[in-house]
């Protein structure tokens, strides 16, 4: 046996530990989508057009987490790993280049720079009491050495998003992926 956490087993202990995730019992209902979804914004940076994505897309639906974590038997955690909770308005974005906005929080720091991170809703999603959900926070992985981790500041940076719910041992690990490309720091 490997001794050595993965990377989506330090993301799950992550989501359970400082994120608090909510979780509902097996078979709970969502929420459905707002009636009127959050119509596709553009910005111009470097001479390209790109979407901006923010938490006021990607939050505005709730997500039922249907897990062993929740209780649930493999017979409704492989339904769930089947059923699409994410409305089409935000799978909209899938595989598109955006600009995110959220906050850092780094999950493998080396030589003082992140190249695995979460971009998160706000601050409060880590360490100081919200309970967020899987759809309030992006697994990022950057291309190159990685950034400076800036905390507590709502930062920008684009990249490649990507809905990908993915489960590992019966527990889902995450919603959204951003294959970051460049960081553009502190937004203004």
């Amino acid at each position: 046996m490997n001794p050595r956490p993965t990377f989506a087993r330090i993301l799950r202990l992550l989501a359970t530990a400082c994120l608090g995730l909510a979780v509902a019992a097996p078979g709970f209902a969502s929420s459905p989508a707002p009636a009127t979804p959050p119509a596709p914004t553009m910005v111009k940076l470097d001479g390209a057009d790109l979407f901006a994505l923010g938490f006021d897309k990607l939050s505005a639906f709730d997500y039922t987490i249907v897990d062993a974590g929740t209780g649930a038997t493999p017979e409704q955690i492989s339904a769930a790993e089947k059923r699409d909770q994410v409305p089409a308005w935000v799978h909209f974005y899938d595989a598109k280049h955006v600009v995110l906005t959220g906050y850092v929080m780094p999950l493998q720091v080396e030589n003082g720079l992140s190249k695995k991170f979460v971009m998160m809703k706000d601050v409060n999603t880590c360490c100081y009491g919200a309970v967020p959900n899987m759809n309030d926070y992006v697994v990022v992985t950057m291309d190159g050495p990685g950034i400076v981790a800036v905390q507590d500041v709502p930062v920008a940076l684009i990249g490649v998003f990507h809905v990908a719910q993915k489960y590992e041992g019966g527990y889902v690990t995450q919603l959204y992926h951003l294959d970051g490309e460049k960081f553009l720091g502190p937004k203004k």
